[in-house]
């Protein structure tokens, strides 16, 4: 009988384990819901990197075949965006139908002018029925700018910039690592390489 007593005078105590499991395994749900939010955010930066460095390697390898017209890749402290209108293209290029547009005949500074934008910019994104093809390594970029500063020496720097996910600051100044504020500023990274002739 004094089994059947203790018994009784226990109701209502699993509830309050339930409730307290409850709230623990939530807090850790919530974890796991953080981490996963932010490994996806570094592997968007990660590509972004990669895609980065083979932007810059090919325009690097368009500059060394250009050596004789390097001062003419350079755009000071401005950095290049995309956009605005297109140069003349010095390479044959496919344009997502079935015909491959011709190169047109330049000199040095039209090649170099036509390379850094279809390095940067590409020929735009073409459509083909459900099919999506892209002309740069530089549209998988969030948000790319190029700055090339060419010396009197014809030395290059080539610094490629790009939006971040994975961090940005506040107001004051102090890292955030996830915000839907306006008030957050984006924050860049970039990579930079240099051309000597």
């Amino acid at each position: 009988m004094r089994t059947l007593g203790f018994l009784k005078t226990q109701r209502g105590i699993n509830m309050v384990e339930v409730l307290v499991t409850i709230v623990i395994t939530s807090v850790g749900l919530l974890g796991l819901n953080s981490l996963q939010l932010q490994a996806s955010r570094s592997t968007l930066d990660s590509g972004n990197r990669s895609q980065a460095v083979w932007v810059l390697e090919d325009l690097t390898n368009r500059m060394r075949a250009n050596i004789v017209g390097i001062e003419h890749y350079g755009t000071g402290s401005t950095a290049m965006k995309c956009g605005g209108t297109m140069p003349t293209m010095c390479s044959s290029y496919h344009d997502g139908s079935n015909k491959v547009l011709a190169a047109a005949n330049c000199g040095n500074e039209e090649q170099a002018k036509s390379d850094l934008h279809e390095v940067l910019c590409g020929f735009g994104a073409t459509v083909s029925g459900s099919e999506v093809t892209f002309g740069s390594s530089a549209n998988y970029i969030a948000n790319p700018e190029l700055v090339v500063a060419v010396d009197t020496n014809k030395n290059a720097k080539l610094t490629l910039s790009w939006n971040v996910r994975t961090s940005g600051q506040d107001a004051s100044g102090d890292a955030v690592y996830a915000s839907n504020s306006s008030n957050t500023d984006k924050q860049r990274a970039s990579i930079t390489t240099e051309v000597h002739p």
